[in-house]
Order: C-alpha cells, then structure tokens, then sequence
C-alpha cells in the first residue's frame, strides 16, 4: 500500500454521500451535487477532507502514467494500485476533484438497462482520462 491507497481510504466513502445536502437525497434542487459518482459495481462518494493539489500530487508521484492523455480502465488501475475496489474509488474521487474525466456506461449511455451497463463494466468499459 502506498501513499495514495491510504489517502483514498482516508477521503472516500463506499457508497453514496451522507452530507444529507446533495441534490440526490433531497428534493431541493438548490442543494450541492457532485459529492458522489456511480461507478456501476458501486457508487463513490468524497469526504470534505478531499483536496485536488494533495490528490494530483500522490497520483503524479505514484502513478504519472495515468496522467498521459490516454485512457485507463479500472482493471489496468487496479492492477497498478493492487485492488480493483481501490481502483475504482481512486477514479471516482478523481472525477469528483476535476483532475480527469470518468467514462463508464453511466455517464456516456445512462438510457441504457442496468444489467447491459454491468455487462459493459464487467469487460473494462470504466476509464478515466486526463486532460491536462
């Protein structure tokens, strides 16, 4: 484990966000959003403590590849960082910082059954890409 495992573990809940603020828990469309990420296995949701310079930098330190304009799938991260279920987390706090852009079957076909977006998941189809 390294710096970033244990930052993510630290700034991430498994699961929705329990602010009781977000746009997704109450009706009132004038409460914040962009506090949780459906990543299709589970969703992934920030903790206050979150900070996007502190993040980019483990992430630049530990794995700079990740940053390369290309995309990376949540097997090729897992098998860098050592868990898929970190990997994933590591990608949502990620896109919920603004320090990459996520693409999974939610976010780039969310009309799309449950069960064909697992499917989708389950072959890769979660990245992530840095924009610079």
């Amino acid at each position: 484990m390294g710096d970033l495992w244990e930052y993510i573990t630290k700034n991430t809940v498994r699961g929705d966000c329990t602010c009781g603020k977000c746009i997704d828990k109450k009706e009132d469309p004038q409460q914040p959003s962009g506090h949780t990420v459906d990543l299709i296995f589970f969703k992934v949701a920030k903790k206050d403590s979150a900070n996007k310079e502190i993040f980019f930098e483990l992430v630049k330190k530990e794995f700079p590849h990740w940053l390369d304009g290309k995309e990376h799938s949540y097997l090729e991260i897992g098998a860098d960082i050592g868990d898929q279920g970190i990997a994933l987390m590591t990608m949502g706090l990620g896109n919920l910082l603004g320090v990459w852009d996520l693409l999974s079957p939610e976010t780039m076909t969310p009309f799309l059954p449950r069960e064909l977006k697992l499917q989708m998941a389950g072959q890769g189809l979660i990245t992530i890409k840095y924009g610079g």
